[in-house]
């Protein structure tokens, strides 16, 4: 395959860019949110635990995250630790335990996900209970990046080079 055809498939790949799905749930401010509409105009970078030893995960990947975009106009942060398989009756109180957790100012972008595991465990690839789940998104909502990983470490750099490429 000639190097003009490789890159116009990565060209066209990156135009066809999948829409995230629509997610609404209530943040931990008891507020409504709508992803991803709560985002639009802004990079999202969406952090997602599927376990509850994935709190120690997502939490490095957002004490990572925070410094770099957590006062950025251009850019919200969002952890969504997902819930839909706790068991039901189980929800509110661990929602209250996250709730007693995580600092008040950062509750208004702390959205635990109460619907679409499946779902989302496609969008993001799901393999490893314990990681987390990084997906970044351009202000029109596509997904523009994704990754995961047990540490940031690894993968920070990629993340940081895309979210400051969408930036510009």
């Amino acid at each position: 395959m000639s190097i003009a055809l490789v890159v116009f498939f990565l060209t066209a790949l990156d135009v066809v860019a999948q829409q995230f799905p629509r997610l609404q749930e209530e943040n931990l401010a008891g507020q409504q949110v709508v992803l991803p509409d709560a985002a639009a105009g802004k990079v999202a970078i969406l952090v997602f635990g599927f376990s509850k030893a994935s709190q120690n995960t997502t939490g490095a990947w957002m004490k990572r995250l925070q410094p770099d975009y957590g006062k950025s106009a251009g850019v919200v942060l969002y952890q969504l630790p997902v819930l839909e398989e706790a068991p039901r009756i189980l929800h509110g109180m661990i929602v209250s335990g996250m709730k007693k957790g995580v600092a008040e100012n950062l509750r208004a972008n702390f959205i635990p996900v109460m619907h679409n595991e499946a779902e989302l465990k496609k969008v993001v690839s799901y393999k490893e209970a314990d990681d987390a789940y990084v997906v970044v998104l351009d202000r029109s909502g596509a997904i523009a990046y994704q990754t995961h990983g047990a540490t940031p470490d690894a993968n920070y750099a990629q993340i940081h080079t895309k979210v400051e490429s969408l930036l510009k």
